[in-house]
């Protein structure tokens, strides 16, 4: 029987290197200045600090990187083959180390809103137009997207923040509450419902009513207050946007059921709210963030002026915003 041959192995894999950064700056210091001493001064190091670090790096790769003399330190051969990669490594990290900071510092003069079709159009513009007049160095951008589509914005990144209703699908992102929303009675002041403190649900049966279509955000809640009323509510109108709603009951055409900052921000004339009761249908508006993604200095300051926005038109005269008087007990 003929003798199988020997049965090769591979050799080993070399064990991967485990030099540091710290190693390669101080070797290539030491090797742009030949000398321990005047590299240590520039890397802000004890020269015996510096001396352990080449050292060691030396260790780590198995030859020996200077010729030290009394003198002056000069490269080996292994030492002049490795110093160019080394200055690359720098080159290429440096370079890199700067387009983060570049792109840091864009970060910080930019900020992304995403809001809710209703908030876009009503309440979101002025407070982007006050945070501006503060901070007119900062690019504001804004979508308006549907309401569902904006916490996915924010964990994409696409947005730095998203304005809306709170959403209990978002457990994943942040939640800031900005303000707490109630559900109000837009009608033309002359109207008789305007003179009451606070209007029930089932005061509004009687009335022609313009009510934002199903779809919306806002439409739910509507129902909810309205839900021990099953089967009777009959709009004259239902609209897609609000400031059609608004335009209605501006014209005497109908009345309509919104957010009290919508009103507040329509500034329609003739057109009052008066706080809806019996039940009290409120909800929180909140700006959605990403947690790995901390907002900047100019996007804490953003949500700042928005709580500040919000309660300035809280203490506004009357006349200029709807009424806000507490609801009274009906039996």
């Amino acid at each position: 029987m003929a003798t199988p041959p020997p049965t090769s192995f591979p050799s080993p894999p070399s064990r991967p290197s485990a030099a540091t950064l710290r190693q390669l700056r101080a070797f290539a210091a030491v090797a742009q200045d030949g000398s321990i001493t005047r590299a240590a001064q520039r890397l802000h190091l004890t020269p015996s600090a510096l001396s352990m670090l080449v050292s060691g790096l030396e260790g780590e790769l198995g030859v020996r990187l200077f010729e030290r003399t009394t003198r002056r330190l000069t490269l080996t051969d292994p030492g002049r083959e490795l110093l160019p990669t080394v200055a690359a490594v720098f080159v290429q990290l440096d370079t890199a180390f700067d387009g983060l900071r570049q792109w840091s510092q864009r970060r910080d003069t930019r900020l992304a809103v995403a809001a809710s079709p209703l908030l876009a159009a009503t309440l979101v513009p002025s407070v982007m137009a006050g945070f501006r007049s503060q901070w007119p160095d900062v690019v504001l951008t804004l979508r308006d997207p549907p309401v569902h589509e904006i916490a996915a914005l924010v964990r994409s990144g696409e947005v730095d923040l998203g304005v809306c209703t709170a959403d209990a699908q978002a457990t994943d992102l942040s939640a800031t509450l900005l303000y707490r929303d109630r559900l109000m009675l837009a009608c033309q002041a002359s109207h008789p419902l305007a003179a009451l403190p606070d209007v029930a649900w089932a005061d509004l049966l009687g009335e022609s009513l313009a009510l934002v279509q199903r779809g919306s955000g806002l439409r739910p809640l509507v129902e909810q207050g309205f839900a021990e009323l099953a089967g009777r509510l009959s709009p004259a109108y239902e609209v897609a946007q609000v400031g059609t709603a608004i335009g209605l009951v501006e014209a005497g055409l109908a009345v309509s059921v919104l957010p009290w900052y919508a009103l507040a921000s329509a500034r329609a004339v003739g057109v009052c709210g008066v706080p809806l009761a019996a039940p009290v249908i409120e909800r929180n508006i909140v700006a959605l963030t990403a947690p790995e993604r901390p907002l900047t200095e100019a996007g804490q300051a953003f949500l700042a002026h928005f709580r500040q926005h919000m309660a300035s038109l809280a203490t506004q005269p009357a006349a200029a915003t709807p009424r806000r008087t507490r609801a009274r007990s009906r039996g």
